[in-house]
């Protein structure tokens, strides 16, 4: 298994993510204007992927970033399923957006609602809506709900019933965003959803994955404020998450 570091929020850098996760590779570009940035970024994620034989965990500071992982195992020749945690839907699109924000398209950006420059330029092919399961989704804008309502994704509210809940075929990109978990347990978060499971119970949620399924990639996005990233103590409450992605991805 190999673990790669992304240390940005889309196009803002995070050098202190490093703090978090030890990581055996990072993937860093040079300044630039926001789009281009991205472009070089996620093609950088893409190759370092594709060159891995092995399962990988990919740390980052958003959930954007999943494009990239998701092209890597497409230009490898795996066809990965999606299994997406987040209390967010990240299912808007540029029409239904309220704030612009682009983590919270990144799923619908994975199923092709929307193309952009980028995830043409990474060769990212749109994964089947029927082939990807939201769960612990909380906090929905209205349209943003619509459009997940008449969608083929399929989600579940509790994260929990991951252990028995029906899914689709292996192998999967298991997507973690950290704000899946009861904000009372972590540090700041950019955008907290209050509720939400515990943060062993999303642990026991990746192991039990990992027992029906092969896990071909795993996308940690530490949604934290930027200034948490500079108390290594506080970012120790996502230490056992990532101790349960490595060894989530590490099982056969």
């Amino acid at each position: 298994m190999r673990r790669i570091l992304v240390p940005y929020h889309h196009a803002e850098p995070l050098p202190r993510l490093a703090d978090a996760f030890a990581a055996d590779d990072a993937v860093v570009v040079s300044k630039g204007p926001a789009g281009a940035m991205l472009e070089r970024l996620y093609d950088g994620v893409a190759a370092r992927v594709a060159a891995n034989a092995e399962p990988v965990v990919v740390a980052s500071g958003d959930c954007t970033t999943a494009l990239a992982v998701v092209a890597g195992l497409q230009r490898r020749g795996i066809a990965p399923a999606v299994i997406w945690l987040d209390a967010h839907g990240d299912f808007n699109t540029p029409r239904t957006t309220r704030s612009g924000y682009l983590g919270g398209m990144a799923l619908a950006l994975l199923v092709g609602r929307a193309g952009t420059s980028f995830t043409r330029s990474i060769g990212l092919q749109p994964v089947a809506e029927a082939d990807c399961l939201l769960a612990g989704a909380r906090d929905l804008d209205p349209a943003e709900r619509d459009l997940l309502d008449g969608s083929a994704v399929r989600t579940i509210t509790d994260v929990a019933s991951l252990a028995d809940a029906p899914l689709p075929a292996p192998p999967w990109y298991v997507h973690l965003d950290v704000d899946v978990i009861d904000p009372d347990e972590l540090p700041p978060l950019r955008f907290p959803a209050p509720g939400g499971p515990g943060i062993h119970t999303v642990a026991a949620a990746l192991h039990a994955l990992a027992r029906r399924g092969t896990i071909a990639a795993l996308g940690l996005a530490c949604t934290f404020k930027p200034e948490v990233f500079g108390q290594p103590d506080a970012l120790a409450t996502v230490l056992p998450l990532v101790e349960a992605a490595l060894g989530s991805a590490s099982q056969p």
